[in-house]
């Protein structure tokens, strides 16, 4: 099991950033179609991705599928363990995803009102072209919640 972060809200400051990359394979998302029963052809053939998006080298990853490892970070990394998700309001995709490309995350604490905290993500390729943006509210853990998690180390 990964290791993971607990941060409560009185550990977070407005402005706080996290970082973290992302890259997903085609068992990913094919696993994830699978799962969501999203079969859209963009997801399974590179030619009907080609159709969509003419200079494209592969299939398409899900939106969806870029969402949950968004919400995957949360849950882990920051804040982490604990946190219960409200909402994820994601903007369109500036331009499609394929297996093997990496993608940045930024995500930035704009507002505490603990226990809430709210949260801009920005979503970039290496050479820090938008690809989208979305915000986010989450619960962070409470102060026994991460008396809990650090008695599990």
């Amino acid at each position: 099991m990964p290791k993971t972060k607990c941060l409560t809200a009185s550990m977070l400051e407005v402005g706080q950033r996290h970082l973290a990359r992302l890259s997903f394979q085609r068992d990913q998302v094919e696993q994830y179609c699978a799962l969501s029963g999203d079969y859209n052809a963009i997801h399974r053939s590179t030619e009907a991705a080609r159709l969509r998006f003419p200079d494209a080298g592969d299939i398409v990853v899900p939106g969806g599928l870029v969402q949950i490892a968004v919400t995957g970070i949360f849950g882990t990394e920051f804040p982490g363990d604990g946190c219960l998700g409200l909402t994820f309001v994601p903007e369109r995709f500036r331009k499609p995803i394929y297996p093997g490309d990496e993608i940045d995350v930024e995500i930035v604490v704009t507002r505490i009102r603990a226990p809430m905290i709210e949260l801009d993500i920005t979503l970039t390729d290496p050479q820090g072209d938008l690809i989208a943006t979305a915000r986010s509210k989450l619960v962070a853990p409470d102060e026994t919640y991460r008396a809990w998690w650090s008695s599990q180390s």
